[in-house]
């Protein structure tokens, strides 16, 4: 389906200073780093101390730094280059470098890498995600673990959801925003477009980051610094930056000391129990209370007629009327994807035309299933009609739709 790199996902800055000489009095500077975090340097008579602060903090925030020095006569007890976690609102003390000959010329310059979460956070295996979508919505999973396409190696265990644009996104897991993006437009399969995904990132309370991506235009209606509940609407879903089609991305993930990151599994609440992992092709919702678990892999509700329209999509999906020359689609839609025959009786009921049958195989990596046929432009055409629908040898619902004139 994707996959989606965000431009500002980590900095790397260097601050140069020159120094020679004491100082009589303590003199501070601070620094902001982009939007992650703050480096203050404190100059003593002895020295310079090292501290870092996160920019725009919660108590939650954490943010992984990776400190690079070039100094010259001052020592440290520390060896650099340093890998460190910035974490919650307060100072975080790295170091103090000492005069090793006061009154000599002495130099220092300093590199800092950053990426937003924890490296050394264990996610909580017993939180429990809620669907990122609203009550009464069913949803298929377009990619899941291990996808062919694009979630493979550090992002296997990403998960995207296939929703049309436009539908609203709720928060899986309570966090803070710690960063997003909403000014893209355009989505594609092209590589131009790995960095131009709108999206929004949720620190969550175990240090790792929630995110989603492939927004709308716009589609955003959270700021950064914002403490989101699970299943508040934080935006609309889209088709932006580098996709095939329309849908949100799901992953929670950490960075990793390469300044990548490390996708984590999740479970969700479903349909079918309370710790599911999403599958690839299944669709899930959220149940209602006291709904008991499906048992069947295909909802009658989901057997319908669809016009097929001149770019080969379905449309009106649950018609009953239709014209002489349209296109007429049997949509079965599995909630369980498997390998099942399926075969179609149509029949007009007052026997002007020859019954005849569909008859095709159902696949395992298939969004719908279904086949058409055309309503010739015969009057014999018009009047009432019905289809059978069997899967595995059993009736499973039978459609009765009218055929009137162009």
């Amino acid at each position: 389906m994707k996959k989606y790199i965000y431009s500002n996902s980590f900095l790397l800055l260097f601050y140069l200073f020159f120094l020679n000489g004491l100082f009589s009095q303590t003199n501070r500077t601070e620094s902001c780093a982009g939007e992650w975090v703050c480096i203050i340097e404190v100059e003593t008579e002895n020295g310079i101390e090292l501290k870092v602060k996160n920019k725009n903090a919660n108590p939650w925030t954490r943010n992984s730094l990776k400190i690079e020095a070039n100094i010259t006569n001052l020592e440290s007890d520390l060896e650099f280059p340093l890998f460190t976690v910035v974490k919650g609102t307060e100072e975080n003390f790295i170091t103090k470098f000492t005069f090793k000959e006061k009154g000599k010329y002495h130099y220092r310059s300093f590199g800092y890498r950053v990426r937003p979460g924890d490296w050394d956070s264990i996610h909580d295996d017993t939180a429990v995600y809620e669907l990122p979508f609203e009550d009464g919505k069913r949803i298929r999973i377009g990619q899941a673990y291990n996808g062919k396409v694009t979630h493979q190696g550090q992002f296997a265990y990403a998960v995207d959801f296939t929703m049309p644009i436009g539908t609203p996104i709720l928060a899986a897991r309570e966090g803070y925003v710690v960063a997003l993006e909403s000014k893209f437009t355009e989505g594609g399969f092209r590589p131009d477009l790995w960095t131009k995904a709108n999206f929004i990132t949720i620190q969550q309370e175990d240090g790792t980051i929630a995110n989603y991506a492939h927004l709308n235009k716009g589609g955003v209606v959270v700021r950064v610094g914002d403490k989101v509940s699970g299943g508040q609407l934080i935006g609309y879903s889209g088709n932006t930056g580098y996709t095939q089609g329309p849908h949100l991305h799901f992953e929670v993930h950490k960075p990793n000391k390469k300044f990548e990151v490390t996708t984590v599994p999740t479970v969700f609440r479903t349909q079918n129990g309370e710790r599911d992992t999403l599958k690839e092709y299944f669709v899930y919702w959220k149940p209602k209370p006291g709904e008991p678990r499906p048992t069947d892999f295909i909802l009658d509700e989901d057997i319908v007629l669809c016009k097929l329209s001149l770019k080969g999509e379905r449309t009106a999906c649950g018609s009953e009327n239709f014209k002489l020359g349209e296109s007429v689609i049997v949509s079965l839609d599995f909630i369980q994807p498997g390998e099942h025959k399926i075969e179609v009786s149509v029949t007009k009921l007052d026997g002007a035309v020859r019954p005849f049958m569909l008859e095709w195989k159902s696949r395992l990596d298939t969004v719908f299933e279904g086949k058409y046929f055309e309503l010739v432009k015969s009057p014999y055409f018009q009047g009432n009609w019905k289809a059978e629908v069997k899967v595995d040898d059993q009736l499973r619902k039978t459609l009765n739709f009218e055929v009137g004139k162009n």
